[in-house]
């Protein structure tokens, strides 16, 4: 039977089904981010200290949001995902999101509001912000440049992905094992028994207290993690994500817009090795790769010279970008990750991935 923490059962139909990767590339294929500056060093430790949330085997990345808040990040099929809840006070824009701690204030909202779980700042870490639905659809966006707040596609990506077997019609309403897999193991942050959680993933979930639309804090932190959708169900209500302490399965599930929950981002991995330096664009494809990548730089940058190294910082090939499209081999190198720099771009580097 089907466990309900926040919201309402909701049900559409899907007419198509993800084919998926084979599951143990997500332990060995987690590339951070473009903008990484340097390796992390794997442990269960959240970005602000807290311990156990995250799973050691996987390679996490980091971003960071408008107020400099730094957040891990994981790569999952074709996309890469927060792996920590948003507690950012900003859009994008850097128009403030509006604080509301009054339940009266809250209550009467029509446009975007957040707070910490029971008013208390201390929560944020590592539970994040809650949000309601207004801040999730806000064109304004609260997701980093580049970034966005995950789509009822993107759930369904992540849900076929992880498990194939999903039910292409009603995946977030039927049993699958997908939940699992996106929550964060043992029982720090879930109560028991946090069926069936691996986080195989990295996806790291961790539950979250709750706030309803009169403005009334949920009772308990340790039994769901729930994470806004910006697809609207309709007029006053919006999806999300709903990972409970009882089941196995990713529950797609509806509430009001007015309830506050967590928020996490995503960005398209092709979307992630891509950059604006002044000069044009700067692509590095494919990555993952087996046998090498391609360097596709501006005109104006030919000549610049690159280096690659693995992650004891030992040269494995270099040379100069000579053509728009340089292919560099790795063909030689053992599978891992390495990291790739090109001159005159101010110390920036990209993580490239050898399966």
């Amino acid at each position: 039977m089907m466990t309900i923490i926040f919201g309402l059962p909701y049900t559409t139909t899907m007419n198509r089904k993800r084919v998926a990767h084979p599951i143990p590339s997500l332990v060995s294929i987690a590339l951070p981010l473009l903008l990484a500056t340097s390796a992390r060093a794997q442990s269960t430790d959240h970005s602000c200290g807290a311990p156990n949330v995250h799973n050691p085997a996987v390679t996490y990345a980091q971003a960071t949001d408008i107020d400099g808040n730094a957040y891990r990040t994981v790569v999952i099929d074709d996309k890469v995902w927060f792996a920590e809840n948003l507690k950012v006070t900003r859009f994008q824009n850097g128009d403030a999101i509006p604080q509301v701690s009054d339940s009266a204030s809250w209550s009467t909202l029509t446009g975007p509001g957040m707070c910490s779980y029971r008013n208390d700042t201390t929560f944020d870490c590592p539970y994040g912000k809650l949000y309601n639905h207004h801040v999730a659809r806000d064109p304004r966006n609260p997701c980093p440049a580049g970034w966005r707040v995950p789509s009822m596609t993107d759930l369904y990506d992540l849900i076929f992905f992880l498990d194939p077997d999903a039910n292409a019609q009603q995946p977030g309403n039927q049993p699958n094992t997908a939940g699992g897999r996106l929550k964060s193991a043992g029982l720090a942050y879930y109560r028991p028994p946090n069926a069936g959680a691996t986080n195989s993933s990295g996806f790291s979930a961790i539950p979250n207290g709750g706030r309803n639309p009169q403005g009334q804090f949920s009772l308990s932190y340790d039994a769901a993690a729930g994470y806004w959708l910006s697809t609207e169900v309709g007029p006053g209500m919006g999806f999300f994500l709903e990972l409970a302490y009882p089941q196995d399965w990713a529950v797609r599930n509806a509430y009001f817009s007015g309830y506050g929950v967590c928020i996490r981002c995503v960005i398209d991995l092709a979307d992630v090795n891509v950059e604006e330096n002044g000069t044009g664009m700067i692509n590095v494809s494919p990555n993952p790769t087996v046998d090498g990548v391609t360097v596709s730089l501006a005109p104006s940058m030919l000549g610049q010279a690159y280096q690659v190294h693995d992650m004891t910082g030992r040269l494995v090939a270099s040379g100069r970008v000579v053509a728009e499209r340089t292919p560099i081999s790795l063909v030689h190198a053992p599978m891992g990750m390495y990291t790739l720099r090109i001159s005159g771009m101010e110390g920036r580097s990209f993580r490239v991935v050898k399966e």
